[in-house]
């Protein structure tokens, strides 16, 4: 697959990708791989992470994609090793689900200033994108319509992380949020006003799922545990998780392939929402894939994502433009999941 005509960042370019043994950041380099760029990825443990160089060298060739250890993504750091590339995708996150504002919030909001400071500092740079998340639109609420759209924050989860403490376990999840939220409004209050030589961009993700490039060696990221439980009839972790929109990890990484590169996607945020999702659709989609199988009955009359997502058809626009014809669907996305696990 070779790189749009129109790409703003010419193919043998280099693309800095942050986190990138994570489940989307592999997928975003091998997205970018896939269509002749050269990525540099950073993890915090070089040897640890030694898999992504093979994998993708027996894949796309040795020498296109560079494995380099940064223990801290600290400004200075960053600056380091943004020397040259063409392009920022800065997809690591703190996805511990700590309860402490101060040290989760705190800490993606120092991420995010030191990676546009250090992009900033690089005159290379054309294109910095920032993976946000839904989390920072809106808290997930079933049976209630409402519209998401470019001016939708999640103002809840940072009223709700922010309260005095103790701060027990049960309030990571508005943490979590908060923390991306304001991460993402640090970079458009950045843009704003130092307007910087590049273009800035985020991509917002639902629920992913799909292929795991390694499973020995990435398990089974967060979103992806969920749906291992209901798979494995473990019900208490399985419906945990509210009805909301699913997509594709791969259409995510396509996602931030066109906000990297596509000339009209300047100063945007993109929604990886491809279609509602709750368990009781999943159980239904598993009995169908497979029947020899038994699985728990969903809960009854849990509810339904009612949320209209206003950018859906921009985002379906910009994956035609990557070169697929939408979006993959659920079903397709859980089999490829699922199957490594029987």
């Amino acid at each position: 697959m070779s790189a749009p005509k129109d790409a703003v960042i010419a193919p043998g370019s280099t693309i800095l990708i942050t986190g990138a043994n994570g489940y989307i950041g592999s997928h975003v380099a091998d997205q970018l791989l896939q269509r002749g760029y050269l990525v540099r990825g950073t993890v915090r443990d070089a040897a640890k992470n030694a898999w992504l160089t093979e994998l993708f060298d027996k894949e796309y060739g040795s020498g296109k994609f560079e494995l380099v250890e940064v223990k801290e993504l600290t400004k200075e750091n960053l600056a380091s090793v943004m020397k040259g590339c063409a392009g920022v995708a800065n997809v690591a996150s703190d996805v511990s689900f700590g309860p402490d504002p101060n040290v989760v919030v705190t800490g993606a909001v120092n991420l995010i200033k030191g990676a546009l400071e250090a992009a900033a500092s690089e005159p290379s740079i054309q294109r910095f994108v920032q993976t946000s998340s839904s989390s920072a639109v809106a808290m997930f609420e079933s049976n209630k319509r409402f519209d998401i759209t470019s001016d939708t924050w999640n103002t809840k989860a940072e009223a709700e992380a922010w309260k005095p403490p103790p701060y027990t376990p049960e309030r990571g999840i508005f943490v979590y949020a908060a923390s991306k939220t304001q991460q993402e409004r640090e970079m458009w209050n950045f843009v704003k006003e130092r307007k910087p030589h590049f273009v800035a961009n985020s991509v917002l993700p639902d629920f992913n799922v799909g292929k795991i490039l390694n499973v020995e060696k990435q398990g089974y990221p967060s979103s992806i545990a969920m749906l291992k439980a209901v798979f494995e009839g473990n019900t208490e972790m399985a419906f945990m998780l509210p009805p909301q929109h699913e997509v594709d990890v791969q259409d995510t990484a396509r996602l931030h392939v066109a906000a990297l590169l596509h000339p009209g996607v300047k100063n945007e945020r993109v929604f990886a929402y491809a279609e509602p999702k709750n368990n009781t659709n999943t159980i239904q989609l598993l009995r169908e894939l497979y029947p020899e199988r038994t699985f728990p009955d969903p809960p009854e009359n849990e509810g339904e994502d009612w949320s209209n997502v206003t950018a859906k058809p921009r985002a379906e626009e910009l994956l035609r433009w990557t070169g697929v014809d939408g979006w993959t669907s659920y079903r397709d996305s859980m089999k490829l999941v699922t199957d490594t696990l029987l």
